[in-house]
């Protein structure tokens, strides 16, 4: 289960192959402050997700879709619907999975990999990841995005992964893409689509009952 839930952060490809065509910011203050506020302003998100999920032990990808909600504080709302249905509810300190018919309930106080899997989650949607003693980072950009590229320092999130690139709309700071290599060389690739920045999102969504 928490390799699933992981997989939600989503994967990259190699470093060198994702950063052709783009040029390393040396400078990261302006880029964190415009960030940082575009952060403070954005209380949800609504969106549509494409997940390709790479397996080393096969040659083709895994393609799922599905909805996206996302609400301060804290709250998140994954729902696959193509090639099968699969939900996941973040709620603050809870985790609800369900698989089918197969339901699951998980506290983040009492799971420290569930904590700061948590803490990794909201990080990378809300941008503080670039503040987070748990990474080393580099942001990149070229016309139309940045390119945001986190490596594990700590070495429980080494365990699960290796890097995570997030790539970031100019426009407004939205993040179009989260990728995630883990250190077996499976990844997986999140991208978001039909983006809608602080829509009205019930808090029946993010129930757990």
């Amino acid at each position: 289960m928490i390799c699933i839930f992981v997989a939600f952060l989503c994967f990259t490809i190699t470093a060198h192959a994702q950063h052709a065509g783009y040029t390393q910011l040396t400078d990261l203050t302006k880029f964190k402050q415009q960030f940082a506020e575009v952060a403070e302003k954005t209380n949800s998100i609504k969106s549509d997700f494409t997940q390709e999920k790479s397996l080393s032990m096969l040659s083709e990808k895994i393609t799922s879709k599905g909805k996206f909600w996302y609400r301060k504080t804290n709250m998140l709302r994954m729902e696959y619907t193509q090639p099968f249905s699969y939900l996941m509810i973040l709620n603050k300190d809870n985790v609800y999975i369900k698989d089918g018919q197969k339901e699951n309930k998980v506290s983040t106080r009492s799971n420290k990999v569930f904590k700061q899997i948590n803490k990794i989650v909201v990080d990378c949607i809300q941008g503080t990841a670039l503040n987070s003693g748990d990474f080393k980072s580099a942001v990149y950009e070229n016309k139309g995005t940045y390119l945001v590229s986190l490596s594990p320092v700590n070495k429980q999130l080494s365990e699960f992964f290796k890097t995570i690139e997030i790539t970031v709309d100019k426009k407004d700071y939205s993040v179009n893409i989260i990728e995630m290599l883990e250190g077996s060389g499976d990844s997986t690739t999140l991208r978001f689509t039909n983006k809608e920045i602080n829509a009205n999102i019930p808090d029946a969504l993010f129930a757990i009952k």
